[in-house]
Parts: structure tokens; sequence; C-alpha cells
């Protein structure tokens, strides 16, 4: 019998925490976060959840495709528990996560992770396609009072999460290199 050292089954664990478990955990915080009520009460201040984990999957992720994956399950599972602000509110995690897809997917910006946390702010804009659709298409012209400040917070807010998701790819590097 053949025992591997300490070091590859080790190695094994931490690639699948890292391909796996950490991805899968990111789309149920997300899919939970959007019920909870956070009273902070700025516009995007709610991104500072979902986006955060989504840049954080999409920078230590091997696969750029699992990005992807946890925008579409955490959209899903959203719509599922009819939780959040509505079922087309839910969209916003699927847009941001095929935005970092197309992101993570060059090769220059692999290699300059800042550049993802960076792209986070605007990326983050996302959030308001439904909101400003809904008020265009439905003549709620009152809706549309203040977007830019609301686009305003969601940049910056967005910013913040980029350099959150940064942080915690920057972690997970050091906890669980890559092979």
């Amino acid at each position: 019998m053949t025992v591997l050292p300490w070091a590859a089954r080790n190695s094994t664990g931490l690639a699948l925490a890292r391909e796996v478990v950490f991805p899968a955990a990111a789309a149920a915080v997300i899919a939970i976060s959007a019920d909870v009520r956070m009273p902070l009460g700025l516009p995007g201040h709610r991104g500072l959840v979902w986006l955060t984990l989504l840049v954080a999957v999409a920078l230590t992720a091997r696969r750029p495709q699992t990005v992807l994956a946890v925008g579409a399950a955490s959209t899903a599972a959203t719509v599922l528990m009819q939780s959040g602000p509505g079922p087309w509110a839910s969209a916003r995690y699927l847009g941001a996560a095929a935005l970092l897809y197309l992101l993570t997917t060059s090769p220059a910006v692999r290699s300059r992770r800042w550049l993802v946390a960076l792209a986070a702010a605007p990326i983050h804009l996302v959030a308001l396609v439904i909101p400003i659709a809904t008020a265009l298409i439905g003549s709620y012209h009152f809706a549309m009072v203040g977007i830019g400040d609301k686009a305003l917070f969601h940049l910056g807010f967005g910013l913040v999460a980029g350099m959150l998701g940064l942080a915690t790819a920057t972690i997970i590097d050091r906890a669980a290199p890559s092979g």
C-alpha cells in the first residue's frame, strides 16, 4: 500500500476547497444575503457582499467559467427562494458574473489582477439596469430622480467590493496555492 505524503494529500484537499467548496459557498452566501435586510440604506451597499464574492471567485478559480456558474446558481437560487427585490433584479448576479468572465478570459488581465478589482466599479452598475429599464418601460419618471447619485454610490461600493474581492483572493491564494 502506497501512502501519499501529507503535502500531496493536503494539496489535493486545498485544490478541492479552492475549486469547489469556495465557489459553492459563495453562491450560497450570495443567495442568502439577497433576503437579509441590511440597514445601511445607501444605494448599492448590497454589492459589498455579492460583488466581493464574485470578484474573489473570478480571481481564484483556475477556470474562468466558474464565476459564470456561481452567478447562474446565485440567480437561480434567488429566484427559486423568491427573495430579494424581485425576480428580474436577481439577474444582476449573472450579468456581473458574465462581465467578470469576459474580463478574466484575457491573459493580460489574468496577470494583472488589480485590473479586475478596478473593473468591479463599473461592473456594479449592472444592478441599475433593471430599475432603469422598468422606469423607462413603465413610464415611471419619478424612479429616475436621483439616478446620478445612485450610479455614483454603485461605482463607489463596486470599487470597495473589487478591493475586498482582491484581498479575499490574495488570502485564498496564500492559504491554498494553485497548482
